[in-house]
């Protein structure tokens, strides 16, 4: 018990949201096994608990689990994690939206649709170390959008 005979409220931070778990493995014969974990959750409203005052929202969690072999940039998707909400809200004048027939012309219902869908595409890639004897590759990188300016200053357009 808290103090003053009441008891004490804990609140703990559960993460959610969009979670890719994977495990490759280089078999001998040149494959990569994948063991893929894709994971979404949110917030649940409508599963909430109100508890002195404050709202305490649920989480809704979409899981699954996957295994396959691929070879060196071959691709893979996995779809399939859909969430499809439809949530509606009361609104009245509070006292007058109570009354029976009278009380429906101080409401108002507000209706949300949401669809949401999880595609991850995969392709892996074997990396082989440079041998010692031989140089380091050229690496090109983006060529640069805007020219440099000179003193660091921003661009500012060209102004006639």
């Amino acid at each position: 018990m808290a103090g003053g005979g009441f008891a004490g409220i804990t609140i703990q931070f559960k993460e959610f949201g969009v979670r890719l778990n994977f495990t490759p493995t280089l078999t001998p014969d040149g494959l990569v096994h994948l063991k893929v974990k894709p994971e979404v959750s949110s917030l649940d409203f409508t599963n909430a608990l109100t508890l002195q005052g404050f709202v305490i929202p649920a989480l809704a969690t979409n899981r699954f689990e996957s295994e396959m072999s691929l070879t060196d940039g071959q691709s893979f998707a996995i779809a399939g994690l859909m969430d499809n909400r439809v949530t509606q809200q009361l609104q009245k004048v509070p006292g007058i939206g109570d009354i029976p027939i009278l009380g429906k012309l101080f409401q108002s219902y507000t209706l949300n649709k949401s669809k949401n869908e999880l595609v991850v595409v995969v392709t892996p890639h074997v990396v082989h170390p440079i041998p010692v004897d031989k140089p380091a590759p050229n690496l090109l990188f983006p060529l640069p959008i805007m020219k440099p300016t000179e003193g660091g200053a921003a661009p500012t357009g060209d102004h006639k």
